[in-house]
C-alpha cells in the first residue's frame, strides 16, 4: 500500500535522545497500517464483498446440478395376472437406477438480476470507502498518541528542570544553615516542593508508559516495547474554506452515506422488479433403468432429453411487495436526511477545531512571552535568595510560574495539533493514495 504523503509532509522530524530505539511519526504510521488489527479486519471485510460481486450470486448465470442414485430391493412377492397365472417369490430383487441432468436458466426477471449486480456494486465499493476510513482512524489514533507521548515527555523534561532548581534551593538552604544565617524552615519546606515534584513526576511517567502500551496496541506491536518519540514541528493550518471544500469531496463518512443513498435507491428497483414475471429455460437429460426378478416387467430402461419454459408471475400477495416499495422508499429519504444532517455536523465540526486550533496558536505565542517573563522574575528572585532579601516562598512561587507557564506553552502546541490532525482527517487527508 502507498501512504499518507500528505499529512507526513507536514511534519518535520527531529532527533530526542532519551535512551530508547528511536520511532519516527512516519515509522509509527506505516507499521500500524500493516499490522493494526482492526484494518486487517477490515480488510478481510473489503475482500469478502469483493468476491461477493459475481455475475452468479447476481443470478444471472444457469444452476447445472447432477442427480444420480440406485435402489435395491429385496421383496416377498406374490402376484395373480388377470389371465389366473399366479407368480410368487421369496426374496425376490429388484433394483432401480436413475441419473439426470438438470439445468434451470432465468432469462427474464424483471430486470431483478441486474440490479441486484449494480447492488453488489455498490457494497463493494462501501467496503473499500470502509477500509479507507479504519486506516485514517488508526492513522489519526497513532499520530494523537504519538503526539501524546511527545507532549507528556516535554512536561517530564519540565518537572525534571523545576526539581533541579528545588535542589538547587536545598542546597543553598543548607549552606546558609550550616553558616548560621539561615533557620531549618527553608531546608525542610524544599524538600517538601521536591516530594510534591517527584510525585507529580512518577504520575507524569506512569501516564507516559501507559500512552507507548496504547501505540504499541495500535501498532500490534509487544506492549513492553519501549521506544523514544522524534520532536515534531507545529503544523500549519490551510485555509478553512479550502478544508470544507476538501471534507465535503474526500470525507469518507459523506462517501459512505452517499454509497448508502444509491443501495437505498437500488433496493427499491429490487422490490419493483417483482411486479414482472420471471420466465426460466429448463433443459435436462435423464436416464432410468429398472430390473426385477418377479413382475410384468422384469427390465426397463428410458434415456432422453426434455426441455421447456416456466414462467411464473405473482398478480398478488396481500399487498406485501407494495409494503416493501412503501418502506424502501422511506429508508432512501431516511438516508438522504443522514447525510444532510452528517453535512451539517461536518462543517460544524470543522469551524469549532478550526477556531481551537487558532486560539491554541494565539495562546502559545502568548505563553512564549509568559514564559520569557517568569524566566527573568525565576531568575532575579533566585539571585535575591541568595543574598537573603527574600524568602523561599517566594522562590518557590517564582519557580511555579515558570512551571505552569511552560505546562501552558506545551498544552496550546499539543491542542494545536490535535486540531489539526481532526482537521485533516475529516478533510480526507490522511487516506492513502
Amino acid at each position: 500500500m502507498k501512504y499518507i504523503a500528505l499529512m507526513i509532509s507536514f511534519h518535520l522530524l527531529a532527533t530526542v535522545n532519551y535512551g530508547q530505539i528511536s520511532l519516527t511519526l512516519e515509522d509509527a504510521v506505516k507499521t500500524a497500517i500493516e499490522n493494526n488489527f482492526n484494518i486487517r479486519i477490515a480488510q478481510n471485510n473489503a475482500v469478502i464483498q469483493g468476491v461477493n460481486n459475481t455475475r452468479g450470486n447476481a443470478g444471472m448465470l444457469p444452476d447445472v446440478a447432477l442427480n444420480f442414485g440406485q435402489t435395491f430391493n429385496i421383496n416377498n412377492t406374490k402376484q395373480e395376472l388377470a389371465n389366473g397365472e399366479i407368480r410368487q417369490g421369496n426374496g425376490a430383487q429388484s433394483r432401480n437406477l436413475n441419473a439426470n441432468v438438470q439445468a434451470n436458466w432465468t432469462v427474464f426477471d424483471g430486470m431483478r438480476m441486474f440490479v441486484t449486480k449494480d447492488r453488489l456494486e455498490q457494497i463493494e465499493n462501501f467496503g473499500k470507502i470502509n477500509l479507507q476510513l479504519q486506516i485514517e482512524n488508526t492513522i489519526s489514533d497513532v499520530m494523537s498518541t504519538y503526539y501524546a507521548i511527545e507532549h507528556q515527555m516535554r512536561r517530564i523534561e519540565t518537572i525534571h528542570q523545576a526539581i533541579g532548581i528545588s535542589r538547587d534551593r536545598l542546597a543553598l538552604a543548607k549552606l546558609k544553615k550550616e553558616a548560621g544565617t539561615g533557620s531549618g524552615i527553608p531546608v525542610l519546606q524544599a524538600e517538601v516542593d521536591i516530594n510534591a515534584d517527584s510525585s507529580n513526576l512518577i504520575n507524569q511517567e506512569m501516564v507516559l508508559k501507559n500512552l507507548k502500551i496504547n501505540l504499541n496496541r495500535l501498532m500490534a506491536t509487544d506492549a513492553d516495547n519501549d521506544f523514544k518519540v522524534m520532536a515534531t514541528q507545529d503544523i500549519s493550518v490551510p485555509n478553512i474554506q479550502d478544508i470544507v471544500i476538501m471534507a465535503n469531496q474526500r470525507n469518507k463518512q459523506l462517501m459512505l452515506s452517499e454509497k448508502n443513498i444509491e443501495i437505498s435507491k437500488l433496493t427499491i428497483k429490487q422490490w419493483q422488479t417483482n411486479q414482472y414475471p420471471t420466465l426460466d429455460i429448463n433443459l435436462g437429460y435423464n436416464f432410468t433403468r429398472m430390473n426385477a426378478e418377479i413382475g410384468l416387467i422384469k427390465f426397463n430402461q428410458n434415456a432422453g432429453i426434455n426441455y421447456g419454459l416456466t414462467g411464473r408471475w405473482n398478480i398478488f400477495n396481500g399487498w406485501n411487495n407494495k409494503r416493501e416499495i412503501q418502506v424502501a422508499k422511506l429508508n432512501l429519504e431516511t438516508e438522504k436526511l443522514n447525510k444532510e444532517n452528517l453535512s451539517a455536523q461536518l462543517e460544524a465540526d470543522i469551524y469549532t477545531l478550526y477556531n481551537e486550533y487558532v486560539n491554541a496558536q494565539l495562546i502559545s505565542g502568548q505563553e512564549d512571552k509568559n514564559i520569557s517573563v517568569a524566566q527573568q522574575t525565576l531568575d532575579i528572585t533566585n539571585e535575591r535568595m541568595r543574598f537573603g532579601t527574600i524568602n523561599d516562598l517566594e522562590l518557590r512561587q517564582a519557580q511555579l510560574n515558570v512551571t505552569e507557564a511552560q505546562f501552558r506553552k506545551i498544552q496550546a502546541s499539543y491542542t494545536a495539533k490535535i486540531a489539526m490532525l481532526a482537521l485533516n482527517r475529516l478533510a480526507g487527508g490522511l487516506s492513502p493514495n
